[in-house]
């Protein structure tokens, strides 16, 4: 920190006024420095601005992309006759390796909010406009070298705020067992798209539910992998502490395939801390997938199936699912976590304190890719972009803001270190049990209006009341989560539909593997379209 440069060009806007009204922002309080001192401060600040300068006038470093072997094709906004979910947001045709590989055939749809250079990205909003990404994510390259054929990116909840599948200004979406119902979010495009069968495989993101939620929307299979475990390079950031990207496919073993695709540390994403392996060190999943749940002690989270929002039936339906491990060879319990009612609160604070950190050019901290391109389409602020703003993000930007400035210093530390406290609960529970159970959601889809324009923000806000608060905890802790479809509910507001159920299956940090051998073990056993409750 002893470094200065006391170098200082002719127009150089340091001066000591400039010095006295940074220090109004240090504090509420009146801050001066002695008179005798001014001069010298305001030329060491004169010459920070100079090397602040010298940097953003440089050439950007980001990863280069072999257009040749990788050569982007067709690239197009879809109309409405090859768009008839509107789960599209871009269409295209990049083709992998011809040589073979672990995904050669098969078509992968990305959410967009995924670099891919040379296709536009939308981010589900209007806020910012004509922003074409400059590189690839690795999720990306990996997909490619690994023989994916990716055909499009999928439409993603406005800005990746939102768990219902409405805040899109491309429409919304509907789920596909139900018009009328929510598909969920944010990866809801991802979700539909697999289940309508317009695409193999899908990459999501996940920071409080998004890859999960839409698959227990939609009735396919959705992996939040352990914090880490895929890079999240070249994928816009929300929180980096929850971040995380995985699978979304219609059946366990395309979903245990794709992840050993993604997995494993690229080197750039600090996120891949102690126990990530390398991608040549990443389980065989789908191999392991196969040795069957003989032995596994399960626990069901009793916290998880009720409350003030959950529907007794969901509820009901998903433990049901649960017991039938038991036929399978596993021993099935049920558990008290308390410490999980807990995170629903700490993950709302550090989704607005350090998400807004985010929002406004502030991160930092960060041995990773920074995504400038983007937030050189995000800021400024101005009244047009906050206008376009769905009422999550405004609320995102505000709460953060407020928290930061109103609130007592120790709110983010202290939320972190409570985050831990959760963590270590759940720890201690999977020290005794194998994987934990809970239902993804605590209901079912809500209903949708496509005429929420003339809504109020509470109105908006409130088609994804809840919907992350059994997902939300294994995005604060970290561990890996994975959505399955257990069955299928009539909602009490239409009888004649049916939406399906979604199970969700925690496991230790990177224990991937366990999570699938009993998922796969009970989708082999179950046909869940099958399984109907009243």
């Amino acid at each position: 920190m002893s470094h200065i440069s006391l170098t200082v060009s002719e127009g150089n806007p340091v001066t000591p006024d400039v010095l006295r009204s940074t220090l109004t922002s240090l504090s509420s309080e009146p801050l001066q420095l002695r008179d005798e001192d001014i001069a010298d401060y305001t030329a060491i600040m004169a010459g920070a601005h100079e090397v602040f300068q010298k940097i953003i006038d440089m050439e950007d470093y980001v990863p280069q992309v072999d257009l040749q072997r990788f050569s982007r094709l067709d690239v197009h906004r879809p109309d409405a006759s090859e768009n008839k979910t509107n789960a599209w947001a871009w269409k295209a045709s990049i083709k992998g390796d011809t040589s073979g590989g672990l995904l050669a055939g098969r078509s992968v749809c990305l959410k967009d909010n995924i670099a891919v250079k040379d296709v536009p990205c939308l981010l589900g909003t209007e806020v910012i406009s004509e922003w074409t990404p400059n590189t690839d994510a690795t999720v990306v390259t990996r997909v490619l070298e690994a023989g994916g054929h990716i055909t499009g990116k999928a439409v993603c909840e406005n800005l990746s705020y939102f768990g219902a599948s409405i805040s899109a200004p491309t429409g919304p979406i509907h789920n596909v067992h139900a018009k009328g119902y929510s598909a969920g979010g944010s990866s809801t495009g991802c979700a539909v798209l697999v289940a309508a069968g317009e695409c193999d495989l899908a990459v999501g993101g996940d920071q409080g539910g998004s890859i999960r939620l839409p698959a227990a929307h939609n009735g396919v299979v959705g992996m939040k992998p352990t914090h880490g475990l895929c890079p999240y390079t070249g994928i816009v950031l929300l929180e980096s502490t929850i971040d995380t990207t995985g699978p979304i496919t219609r059946n366990v073993l395309d979903n245990a395939l794709l992840l050993r695709v993604m997995a494993g540390a690229d080197g750039i994403d600090d996120r891949q801390q102690a126990g990530c392996p390398l991608p040549a060190q990443v389980p065989d999943y789908a191999d392991i997938a196969a040795q069957g749940v003989k032995g596994l002690r399960i626990a069901i989270v009793e916290e998880s199936l009720s409350g003030p929002l959950h529907d007794e039936r969901y509820a009901g339906m998903v433990v049901e699912g649960a017991i039938k491990l038991e036929k399978l060879g596993a021993n099935v319990e049920r558990i008290s976590i308390p410490d999980v009612l807990l995170a629903p609160d700490l993950w709302m604070v550090i989704a607005r304190l350090s998400a807004v950190q985010n929002m406004t050019g502030r991160a930092c901290g960060r041995r990773s890719l920074y995504m400038n391109d983007y937030t050189r389409k995000w800021l400024p602020l101005t009244q047009d972009k906050l206008d376009k703003m769905w009422p999550s993000a405004v609320a995102t930007l505000t709460n953060g803001v407020y928290g930061w400035e109103h609130m007592d210093a120790t709110l983010m530390g202290k939320t972190m270190n409570l985050s831990r406290r959760v963590r270590d609960s759940v720890n201690a529970a999977l020290s005794k049990y194998d994987l934990l159970i809970t239902p993804t959601m605590v209901r079912l889809p809500a209903r949708i209006d496509s005429a929420h324009a003339g809504m109020t923000p509470l109105e908006k806000m409130g088609y994804a009341a809840g919907v992350g608060l059994n997902t939300c905890p294994y995005s604060l802790t970290g561990h890996p989560a994975i959505s399955i479809p257990v069955g299928m509910l009539s909602p009490v507001d239409d009888p004649s539909a049916r939406l399906p159920v979604g199970m969700q299956i925690v496991g230790k940090f990177y224990d991937e593997g366990t999570i699938y051998r009993a998922a796969y073990a009970w989708e082999q056993a179950n046909d869940w379209t099958r399984v109907v409750g009243a």
